[in-house]
């Protein structure tokens, strides 16, 4: 990984065709993948119980999303999820991302490294872990614990892990960001206290000068997991056309290259959200589940239509 050669190329977007070749190394992986972080719409928790996802209703989502996507970030291996690679290999997605939601999860890291070796052209890396430095739900050794497994059992395999954007400037992390194959942070402007729904371009600002203090404090390829604009609800200011302006605007002014790009956050509304998040965290919830580029019945808001065309 760290003799890879990047290839300067400029691009407006994410990459134009969405093609079916294979994942390949980090520069290829994120200059020609249009990621979409991807929770199934059959998924759900409530009240701390787990519906897990269905094979008919992965299939469903991946057949839906792939017209316009050729890559998937998932949060979990497990809860339905583990079929996820088997199924996107069978429609022709180009790169899947893996995510582990708990490092410790045996179950998740045995799926992980069977989908690796099962698909290695498919699986491209894997996220340990999900903001789970920021809430305390588990110890920086606990993650590069699971990395140093993966990377024992799939040696070229890109292993990383996510958090909110500022963790990663924090002097007490820096080392062990620095020990990851890329970054894949998470870049909210929505969660600024001085972020305006009505003024979309706020936030595209924050976006590019936060992946400017990336580039300038590390020296990694950099695939933003998580940004934009949830389209709802509009007693709070936000609606689908905010939240394409959003979009529209971030592609035409974020500085794509070979070692730097952004995924589509996220691929469907998540009603179940709210509730959930509110039982285990203080404040208002209530955007959290309008963040999709599809509604949970699966019809496409206009911000698909910032998406440049196959």
């Amino acid at each position: 990984m760290k003799q890879i050669i990047l290839i300067l190329m400029v691009i407006t977007f994410w990459p134009g065709p969405v093609q079916s070749v294979h994942a390949g190394p980090l520069p290829d992986l994120i200059q020609q993948t249009r990621f979409i972080a991807y929770t199934p719409r059959s998924f759900a928790i409530a009240h701390g119980k787990i519906t897990a996802a269905s094979e008919a209703g992965i299939r469903k989502d991946l057949t839906l999303l792939r017209p316009f996507f050729n890559g998937l970030i998932t949060y979990s291996a497990t809860s339905g999820l583990e079929a996820v690679p088997r199924i996107a290999h069978e429609l022709a997605y180009r790169a899947i991302i893996l995510g582990i939601w708990d490092p410790s999860s045996e179950t998740e890291i045995t799926n992980v490294i069977h989908a690796a070796k099962k698909y290695p052209s498919l699986i491209g890396a894997i996220i340990v872990g999900n903001e789970g430095l920021y809430t305390r739900r588990y110890l920086p050794q606990d993650v590069q614990k699971t990395m140093q497994r993966i990377k024992k059992e799939c040696p070229t395999l890109a292993v990383t892990t996510s958090e909110p954007f500022f963790l990663y400037f924090e002097k007490e992390y820096t080392q062990f960001f620095t020990s990851h194959d890329l970054l894949m942070p998470n870049v909210h402007p929505v969660f600024e206290k001085w972020f305006t729904p009505t003024v979309p371009g706020q936030g595209v600002n924050m976006v590019i000068e936060v992946a400017e203090k990336f580039n300038k404090t590390y020296n990694k390829p950099l695939l933003i997991k998580e940004t934009g604009l949830p389209s709802g609800p509009e007693e709070k200011g936000f609606s689908r056309e905010r939240q394409t302006l959003f979009w529209s605007e971030l592609r035409k002014r974020f500085p794509f290259s070979p070692s730097q790009s952004l995924a589509c956050f996220e691929a469907f509304d998540a009603p179940w959200k709210p509730e959930e998040m509110a039982a285990t965290l203080p404040g208002d919830h209530t955007s959290e589940a309008f963040w999709g580029f599809f509604t949970q019945n699966g019809k496409g808001k206009q911000v698909i239509d910032a998406l440049p065309k196959p």
